[in-house]
């Protein structure tokens, strides 16, 4: 009789104990994935503040020799020009409505990171949750993948980025937790 109290009380032990951890795992994982929502939010919230400017510009070059200088002026667009800015137009609008079509490609950064679009988004397992439009005229995105998430901001050629320099002729990508800090972090369509 003994024996089986001890193992009553060895099993009312081993219950609490499973109980004890089943509660402590529900709660990391959600104070892990409100934290990721927050980090996705401070990131949004920081992206939403900088400020749009366009720039357009005018080559000119200079040849000098020691008898004659001369100037020459380059056209400020060529055809060729002009159809390269209008196949980098970014559709605002359509990528709110669901359509990513004016993203597709390849985009990498300095350090090799990448990111791969199709018409519906991102290619890999990573969902677009949210998609919305910054005071800065960059177009914000919420990203998940499993219970894990990131922003990323898409920023239009002409549109400035207040944290790092980027080549504004150029569309540029950012995505993370937190605004990048070098510009080899900003991503550029590829292909």
């Amino acid at each position: 009789m003994k024996i089986g109290k001890g193992i009553n009380w060895l099993l009312i032990l081993l219950s609490c104990l499973i109980a004890i951890v089943l509660i402590s795992s529900l709660f990391f994982f959600f104070n892990h994935k409100k934290q990721d929502v927050e980090a996705v939010n401070a990131t949004t919230e920081q992206v939403s503040t900088t400020s749009t400017a366009t720039t357009s510009s005018t080559t000119t070059s200079v040849t000098t020799t020691q008898d004659s200088s001369t100037t020459t002026e380059e056209k400020p667009s060529t055809q060729e020009e002009q159809t390269n800015a209008e196949s980098q137009k970014i559709d605002e609008q359509a990528i709110l409505n669901g359509d990513f079509s004016t993203l597709v490609g390849t985009w990498r950064n300095g350090l090799g990171q990448e990111f791969t679009f199709d018409k519906n988004g991102l290619v890999n397992s990573r969902n677009i949750e949210k998609v919305s439009m910054g005071n800065d005229g960059s177009i914000n995105f919420s990203v998940r993948s499993g219970a894990t998430g990131f922003g990323m901001s898409i920023y239009p050629a002409g549109t400035t980025m207040k944290w790092v320099d980027s080549d504004l002729s150029k569309n540029r990508l950012i995505a993370g937790q937190a605004a990048p800090t070098s510009s080899e972090q900003v991503f550029y369509k590829v292909d």
